[in-house]
């Protein structure tokens, strides 16, 4: 079972980066935003397990179905991160 959730991890991980990007890249295009709003939409990437997806859900970017899935991919690579940590996956 450990292997099957190592691979959930790294498909996590490297979507989260990708959604990551993907985030930033979106608010810094939208010309319907703001300075300030582009620049606290930016500072938010630090709770990106949070703002990535309310952003997807409730910032009205717009996105697809497909990528507003992917906005909870880096909440579940870190879920997943403090489960090898804590020693819970093992």
């Amino acid at each position: 079972m450990l292997p099957l959730i190592w691979a959930v991890f790294a498909v996590c991980m490297v979507g989260g980066f990708i959604t990551l990007a993907a985030f930033w890249l979106d608010v810094q295009d939208r010309p319907d935003l703001s300075f300030r709003q582009r620049v606290a939409w930016s500072v938010g990437i630090l709770l990106f397990p949070i703002v990535i997806p309310a952003y997807a859900l409730l910032g009205g970017p717009g996105w697809p179905r497909a990528l507003r899935v992917a906005a909870f991919l880096p909440a579940v690579a870190l879920a997943l991160f403090a489960g090898f940590a804590t020693g819970v996956i093992s």
